[in-house]
């Protein structure tokens, strides 16, 4: 089959074509027939060797972790699909392919309520969105929840669930993206890169950063309260305010299916909005160019890739 990969780390022109078997699945495992996947920064991240330091990779390393397609095989042990079905997962690695693997456990039936490319903007975003607010913060209904890069690909999605849990969100980013974020939901807007009044300081229960701006995290930090931080390799800074701080990273105790369920329903509550930006055709200047839009950063909404 025809895949696309890495077998070193740089930019995007290391990105190569492949051409090898389909993957053999588990007793847990399904087999799909990929449809639609997204590229997502934390491909742009594997790619550039961001993680080498904390993911081990053997090489060639087929990208992605998101993507919709048909069941064709089941494992003897799956219980929730079966072959011909339509589903949207959270693979881990391998969907830049035609075809990909994933645990039942880290799949969902797809959503009707969704567009097919929409849907492949989901998974790592979104899940990542649910588990950080549900599993990580525990954040509670009233709770102030101050989140940083609040337009990009996760912040965004964090900024609709936790309003679709009660939180009272205060989105922080560009002034630029500041009609983006409110158009997601959130309460409030912060532009960090305008002068701020002293009395926006000291307001959050939760922080969320999804950048990288420690000081400004503390700053909007309540005393004892917490920051979680989606860059691994942040680190906590001195402060004076006992504040907790916490990396987010993959947990595996918390199944997928759990966070699709809920995203389902918020999806059809018209809770969450997902934007497609552009969709790349699968080969390998189509990927690359993908891989290089999400590299700029600065885009509005997801690119995808579909077969």
């Amino acid at each position: 089959m025809k895949a696309f990969g890495i077998n070193q780390y740089r930019a995007s022109n290391v990105l190569e074509a492949f051409d090898i078997a389909i993957p053999k699945i588990g007793p847990n495992e399904i087999l799909v027939k990929t449809r639609v996947f997204a590229i997502n920064p934390f491909d742009v991240a594997i790619r550039n060797g961001d993680f080498k330091n904390y993911l081990t990779l053997f090489f060639p390393t087929i990208l992605g972790t998101d993507g919709v397609g048909e069941v064709v095989k089941a494992g003897k042990n799956v219980k929730y699909f079966n072959v011909g079905d339509l589903v949207i997962a959270h693979a881990g690695t391998g969907t830049y392919a035609e075809y990909f693997k994933v645990n039942q456990n880290n799949a969902g039936l797809f959503p009707p309520a969704l567009d097919i490319k929409q849907a492949a903007a989901l998974p790592l975003a979104g899940i990542t969105a649910y588990n950080t607010l549900v599993h990580a913060s525990h954040i509670k209904m009233g709770q102030v929840l101050v989140v940083l890069g609040a337009a990009g690909g996760v912040g965004s999605m964090i900024t609709q669930v936790a309003k679709a849990l009660g939180a009272y969100v205060i989105g922080v980013d560009l002034a630029k993206a500041g009609d983006t974020v409110r158009a997601l939901g959130a309460d409030e807007f912060i532009a960090y890169d305008q002068e701020q009044s002293p009395l926006l300081e000291n307001i959050a229960d939760v922080v969320i950063d999804a950048t990288n701006e420690s000081q400004t995290a503390i700053a909007l930090a309540k005393q004892n309260s917490m920051i979680l931080s989606l860059n691994p390799q942040s680190v906590a800074v001195e402060n004076n305010k006992n504040l907790e701080f916490l990396p987010v990273k993959p947990n595996y105790r918390h199944p997928d299916t759990d966070a699709f369920a809920a995203l389902f329903l918020m999806i059809r509550n018209q809770q969450i909005k997902i934007k497609v930006n552009k969709v790349e055709p699968f080969t390998l200047k189509g990927i690359r160019e993908g891989q290089d839009l999400v590299s700029q950063g600065d885009i509005d909404g997801k690119i995808i890739v579909s077969i």
